[in-house]
């Protein structure tokens, strides 16, 4: 079997199932001479087209993309754009990192949060299965989540608490089942204290890093993370380095 046989992942390789759980709600079409979404959109294509020079990462991940307004949905990949969630099937969602042509977002709409929470925890928890049963070794996936905003119901009213109690213990027993790792990075004007209701060791703020460097930061710590580790020390890396990170774009900055 060639090198490139295991890459592409004919039960051979080990496989890591990843989620990009990506905001595109209308605030990301802000500020109007320089809308967010536009950077997001450049720094996915930029990183993407450089996965090659990485090795482990390429043969390791498989990436689902999938982006919440208004809608969920997901990048398939056939096709080569964004389907209504209820039409994924997650065993072709799931493509090696390597392979990953990320579509042209554009913002718009409400912030349903947690309903794409919802379907990401079905995808990934499918995906997984799937390669166990097919006997692939797989580590355990991780879910993250890129938002500048707060969660809201499809009446474009916030989320309160009491409304997030249910993903959040989703979310939480997943964790403690070692289903998945969920991760949670605010940017800009996000709404840190919601969002830490749904995570709340897993809530990150990178207010002012590129996107370029947070999706960086995403597949690197997913990376670093070892098997045996309890999500909640994964969590702890994940702000070290985010904090790590954030600490050396000021100092850039302030050197210019």
């Amino acid at each position: 079997m060639s090198l490139e046989g295991i890459e592409l992942g004919q039960g051979y390789g080990e496989r890591q199932p990843v989620v990009l759980l990506l905001d595109t709600s209308a605030s990301m079409g802000r500020p109007a001479e320089h809308p967010r979404i536009d950077e997001l959109n450049e720094a996915l294509a930029r990183w993407f087209d450089g996965i090659r020079a990485r090795e482990r990462l390429r043969t390791r991940m498989e990436v689902c993309l999938i982006t919440f307004d208004s809608e969920v949905r997901v990048h398939d990949p056939g096709p080569g754009r964004l389907v209504p969630v209820e039409e994924a099937d997650a065993d072709r969602v799931f493509v090696p990192v390597r392979e990953l042509r990320p579509p042209t977002l554009r913002a718009g709409g409400l912030t349903r949060l947690t309903d794409a929470v919802e379907a990401a925890l079905g995808l990934v928890r499918s995906r997984h299965r799937t390669l166990q049963q097919q006997r692939v070794p797989v580590r355990r996936p991780f879910v993250w989540v890129l938002t500048d905003g707060a969660p809201s119901d499809a009446q474009g009213r916030p989320l309160d608490a009491p409304a997030l109690a249910d993903t959040a213990a989703k979310v939480r027993r997943g964790e403690e089942d070692r289903e998945w790792v969920f991760q949670v990075i605010g940017v800009r004007d996000a709404d840190l204290p919601t969002l830490r209701v749904l995570a709340p060791k897993a809530t990150s703020s990178l207010a002012h890093l590129d996107f370029g460097r947070i999706i960086d930061l995403f597949f690197h710590s997913t990376d670093d993370s070892s098997p045996d580790q309890a999500a909640d020390v994964i969590h702890a890396q994940i702000q070290e380095r985010a904090a790590k990170q954030a600490r050396m774009e000021r100092l850039e900055r302030d050197l210019l």
